[in-house]
């Protein structure tokens, strides 16, 4: 694999786990390459490297950014063919990560650090799992202290994931400011990363939707091609009442794309836009692309797809159930508040009680009108 291919590979799965503000560190608009031509590079280095070793992480990152369901079949597939050394222990914990294999994948780097990997790659790893499990307290400490001794961006954009799992969005608004100003690479790819999660975490966990907006735009700008983030940019367009750029939005993310999310926002907005017909069978396609991929990611999925039957699907039952699942694999607020939400419509009142004293970090019992409302 390419050096330069490596160094934008390992920036960006290093941020894994968002109105301008000011900031102690200026922040500059990076110089980066097209989208597009990026994409075509990382295209022609997968054909190059072919099954070799190390081709797992590029497939990865084209499934992060494309949402391409066949290339992380093929990552997982290659990851768990071969196992040996540390690097490879490395990259079947990302791919294990990537499908919220998360257990599986903090073994993969307790091995690793036991057979001698870098102890920055191994604490970047280690913790972006640990935040996507909902425990960021857990590696706060050592992220804080590695980034003091050593700043990479890969670990001040670790910092900031967990500070912005634990509610420190001003920190961690901070820390993804200092990584993308630290970035040496071309690549748009890590640039349009950071300015997703800066974006998302605005608009989703600290309420701040417009400062998102903002975020997630210039995200789309250095990558067109982002799918996830352009989702996010329509939901919040059509939530400010505009869904007339949503729309065009999510018919060009679906024209290339197979992302059942994309599909069945789409699919609501034609149905409200007149077009019921036309929604429905967008729906019903999402439903389909929602099912192919719980039959062969079922950890990866559940989340989005328990979201989706609260939603356009229409299946609480079925939203119950992911839930479930869901909350099996991660106990985070996200996860208990999917929960939640699915107890109540399908009127489960003790499971419902429960999620909410769990939410609410209380034990005393709450009447079922309050858990059910």
């Amino acid at each position: 694999m390419r050096t330069g291919v490596r160094k934008f590979v390992s920036l960006c799965w290093m941020l894994a786990a968002c109105s301008t503000t000011r900031h102690d560190v200026r922040e500059e608009e990076p110089r980066t390459t097209s989208g597009a031509i990026a994409l075509a590079n990382l295209d022609a280095e997968i054909a190059r490297e072919a099954d070799e070793p190390g081709v797992e992480d590029l497939l990865l990152l084209r499934a992060r950014f494309l949402a391409d369901d066949t290339a992380l079949d093929r990552a997982v597939t290659l990851a768990e063919s071969r196992v040996g050394d540390r690097s490879s222990l490395l990259r079947r914990a990302r791919a294990r990560s990537a499908v919220h294999r998360f257990q599986d994948a903090l073994k993969d780097v307790e091995s690793a650090r036991h057979s001698g990997a870098s102890p920055t790659e191994v604490l970047s790893l280690r913790a972006s799992i640990l935040v996507a499990l909902g425990r960021a307290e857990e590696v706060v400490p050592a992220l804080e202290d590695a980034v003091t001794r050593r700043p990479t961006n890969a670990l001040r954009t670790g910092l900031a994931a967990a500070y912005a799992s634990l509610g420190r969005f001003t920190e961690a608004d901070r820390a993804y400011a200092e990584a993308l100003a630290g970035l040496d690479t071309t690549s748009p790819f890590p640039s349009a990363w950071i300015q997703f999660a800066r974006g998302t975490m605005w608009a989703e966990q600290a309420g701040e939707p417009g400062r998102g907006e903002q975020l997630l735009a210039r995200a789309v700008s250095e990558l067109p091609e982002f799918v996830t983030a352009n989702v996010h940019l329509a939901e919040l367009e059509a939530a400010r009442g505009d869904p007339g750029a949503a729309m065009a939005r999510l018919e060009r993310v679906t024209a290339r794309s197979r992302d059942p999310e994309a599909l069945a926002a789409l699919g609501v907005l034609h149905a409200h836009a007149g077009e019921p017909v036309r929604g429905g069978c967008e729906i019903l396609l999402a439903r389909e692309r929602f099912e192919s991929l719980l039959e062969r990611h079922p950890q990866a999925f559940a989340d989005h797809a328990a979201e989706f039957y609260l939603g356009p699907g229409e299946d609480p039952e079925r939203a119950w159930i992911l839930a479930q699942a869901n909350l099996a694999v991660r106990v985070t607020e996200r996860s208990m508040t999917l929960a939640l939400r699915a107890a109540r419509a399908t009127r489960r009142q003790d499971e419902a009680c429960a999620l909410l004293a769990r939410l609410r970090n209380r034990s005393e019992p709450f009447s079922a009108s309050r858990c059910l409302e």
